[in-house]
């Protein structure tokens, strides 16, 4: 009999975890425009250095296809001393999630390769610690401090929560 006692309370905490995990998530809405979560990340982390780069940037500096994301938003420093940027990005639909996220990690990796050691050191350790992270429709990478990413990813994701 405890056995059985024993084994109907382990069941009984597993389905109140997975019950606990389901419960509190929220949706995600898929309608927000890419210049509407920049402007909301853009105010969040405060830099009015940063500006919009245009598809030949994209195409050039970046290495990435621009017709492979219904949207984009790339934001690098214009002025100044530093490496911040930040890019958002939204997929045609699900199935094109995954080939987004390769895109935005091979960038990341390209900028890591091609990094001139004398160039810069102390601005290193932002793209050492490069965040991407994927919301719904929408990928997002940010090269900053690590306050500007934790900043820049609630706005990112409060923009999108449903």
């Amino acid at each position: 009999m405890k056995k059985k006692n024993l084994a109907l309370i382990s069941i009984l905490l597993v389905l109140s975890i997975f019950a606990g995990c389901g419960g509190g998530t929220s949706s995600v809405k898929d309608d927000v425009a890419v210049s509407d979560i920049s402007a909301a990340v853009l105010a969040a982390i405060g830099d009015n250095a940063l500006v919009s780069v245009p598809d030949t940037y994209l195409a050039g500096a970046m290495k990435m296809d621009a017709t492979i994301f219904e949207a984009y938003d790339v934001k690098i420093n214009s002025m100044g001393a530093n490496i911040d940027e930040y890019g958002i990005f939204k997929a045609k639909d699900a199935s094109q999630i995954g080939t987004v996220e390769q895109a935005v990690k091979d960038y990341i990796q390209m900028r890591k390769d091609t990094w001139m050691v004398e160039y810069m050191p102390e601005e290193r350790p932002k793209l050492d610690s490069a965040e991407i992270k994927t919301l719904g429709n929408y990928v997002m990478y940010a090269i900053l401090s690590d306050e500007g990413k934790t900043a820049a990813f609630k706005a990112f994701e409060k923009s999108l929560k449903a």
